[in-house]
């Protein structure tokens, strides 16, 4: 029979001794009995006690039991292997180094055994890069130079037997810090002295029961093991087979940013150095900029593997979509800090069959002809034939952030210099947050929300937004360029002498008056700067005494297109010069193969204090 006092909702310890109290109250046995007496009473405290551990432990096995709500490792991994999904593990720093050394040649070709290792400093600390595959170096003037990839980390290896019985024998790697790219495994049986290589299987399709292949999944503690196939998929080594996994333990993330590398080796191997080596490095990707190794990565974190497993099953390791295209880019390639992927239907003018990513890498600027191959070799397997992928370098568009915040000193006690500085970490949050990313939009009303909130003391904030392009350009050099904002501009409506004439209008206001206008340069032996007259003319404008110099281009209002004719500069300041327009609408909109960026350097802020 149901019972209406047992309170079924409320599970905390004090409700659940009430309850107990209430249903024993209730029993004609118990009747009159006083329930706070102190036996009773520290029975009921056992009771609900009791009661509070299992429904707390029953809660969190049955949060357990799902990718949503999980929160041990082991079990966030055991629901992705449902799902066919290895989480990614920790990744390896790389740098490209050259050596040259002189040896005697007696026993050339010289070769650089896999493993072999390399030192650096990183922030104080000492990492080894080791050579990942053997390099074989030969001279006719006993001479060597070689240039290859090294990579953070040392080799270790596992030894495993292969047992009669168990058909379902794991082989567990036994480092957490291993990165999987680098597993290689051999296995010897009956005795033989020549190892039989297997390749890593990243599916089913054209396997069969002679395929030498591994698999590799991530098991209940966290680590990952190597398993073999049953004889019908993939073959199974014999019963008393030595597997040898050998791969590298990494320090992640940790091992980006090495530059001077000294060799721990001798690049002969018998002692036929006649000379000291010297070792040189590149960034991994020749074409960008930066001279340290780069693209290592920590292992994927527990929420990063229960936002990709669900999108990995969905896309079924194929690219239809363009969000399929986005998440196995990003599943794969951890050094993707933002990706946007539109269809050539999308393209302007369309471009049928064709396939537009634009690829942001992390701390390298644009993206490497080496990096565009290796992304085309790995989504090509997985795309309709018909579809071709082109990649195309990202648009960095920038915005200046102008603010004037008044605050009343009568109720803060911290200084102009504390609050402005408050607020300019605020803008750089912001910026982190909600920019700094394809498909990003600056909303105003949320940017000036997020100033107004650094302290309780700011009244008001005035805040003014310039988009702006960075250009590199050639001194000296006549160029014709487009500019394209994308983006209705606010029409000048003033002529600037007047402003000048009026002597209460700020430089900003002189500013905000015209559509564009540009950083400072030397024109003819003279400081000037372009600017629009509010017909669609840009003219370069001497700065001294605001004397048009020249007309050189045109610029549309609605769609924010700028055109430079036969534009050249004697110089200018910094290594871009920067191109501003003033936005129709307060809120900035970008389009998709562009990022919209805040800088450091592009946040103004003015404090005045008031008394109120």
């Amino acid at each position: 029979m149901s019972n209406s006092s047992i309170n079924l909702v409320n599970l905390d310890f004090a409700t659940l001794k009430s309850s107990l109290k209430t249903y024993m109250s209730a029993q004609n046995i118990f009747k009159d009995y006083n329930f706070d007496g102190s036996a009773m009473d520290a029975l009921l405290d056992v009771l609900a006690y009791n009661t509070y551990k299992n429904a707390f432990y029953l809660n969190m096995v049955g949060a357990e039991g799902f990718l949503d709500s999980a929160q041990m490792k082991g079990s966030i991994f055991s629901h992705a292997k449902e799902l066919n999904y290895l989480p990614r593990s920790a990744r390896s720093s790389s740098a490209n180094v050259t050596i040259n050394f002189t040896a005697t040649s007696a026993s050339q070709p010289y070769v650089i055994r896999k493993g072999e290792t390399f030192s650096t400093i990183i922030n104080q600390t000492s990492y080894v890069f080791s050579v990942a595959d053997d390099q074989i170096l030969t001279s006719a003037n006993n001479t060597y130079t070689s240039t290859f990839n090294i990579y953070e980390g040392s080799y270790v290896t596992d030894n495993y037997i292969v047992l009669d019985s168990d058909i379902s024998q794991t082989f567990i790697i036994s480092n957490v810090d291993v990165d999987t790219d680098s597993i290689s495994v051999l296995v010897y049986e009956h005795g033989s002295t020549t190892p039989s290589v297997y390749a890593r299987a990243t599916s089913l399709l054209g396997l069969n029961s002679q395929s030498k292949v591994y698999f590799i999944q991530a098991n209940s503690t966290g680590k990952y093991e190597i398993i073999f196939g049953d004889d019908v998929i993939g073959k199974r080594p014999l019963p008393g087979s030595t597997v040898i996994i050998d791969y590298r333990v990494t320090a992640g993330l940790a091992g980006n940013g090495g530059k001077n590398f000294i060799i721990n080796f001798d690049p002969t191997g018998s002692g036929e150095l006649t000379s000291s080596v010297a070792t040189t490095t590149n960034k991994y990707s020749p074409e960008a900029a930066g001279q340290y190794s780069a693209n290592g990565d920590d292992a994927e974190s527990i929420e990063s593997v229960r936002y990709y497993a669900p999108r990995h099953f969905q896309t079924q390791e194929r690219a239809i979509t363009t969000n399929d295209y986005e998440t196995i880019l990003k599943m794969q390639y951890p050094e993707i800090g933002a990706i946007s992927v539109y269809g050539g239907e999308d393209a302007t003018p369309p471009r049928y069959g064709k396939v537009f990513i634009a690829i942001d890498i992390k701390n390298v600027d644009g993206l490497p002809t080496s990096k565009k191959n290796e992304y085309y070799n790995f989504l090509k397997s997985r795309m309709p034939l018909s579809i071709d992928p082109i990649f195309i370098q990202p648009e960095m568009t920038y915005v200046q952030v102008n603010s004037r915040v008044k605050y009343n000193v009568n109720e803060t006690t911290r200084t102009s210099n504390n609050i402005k500085a408050g607020i300019s970490l605020a803008i750089s949050e912001f910026a982190s947050k909600y920019l700094n990313n394809f498909k990003a939009a600056l909303y105003y009303s949320k940017l000036t929300s997020a100033i107004d909130a650094v302290d309780n003391s700011i009244v008001s904030n005035q805040t003014k937004l310039y988009v702006y392009k960075k250009l590199s350009l050639s001194t000296d050099i006549p160029q014709n360029l487009v500019i394209d904002f994308n983006m209705p501009l606010k029409k000048t409506y003033y002529v600037l002498n007047t402003l000048i004439s009026n002597k209460s209008v700020t430089q900003d206001d002189v500013e905000m008056a015209h559509s564009l206008h540009s950083s400072l340069f030397i024109y003819n032996g003279s400081i000037c700067e372009l600017e629009d007259n509010g017909a669609g003319v840009v003219r370069i404008i001497r700065k001294t005494d605001h004397v048009v110099v020249k007309n050189i281009g045109t610029i549309n209002y609605e769609t924010g297109r700028v055109l430079l004719n036969n534009f050249s500069v004697d110089s200018y300041d910094g290594n871009y010069f920067n191109l501003y327009i003033t936005p129709r609408e307060s809120d900035v909109v970008i389009k998709k193969n562009e990022i919209l960026y805040i800088e450091s350097s592009g946040i103004n802020v003015t404090v005045e204090p008031v008394r109120i």
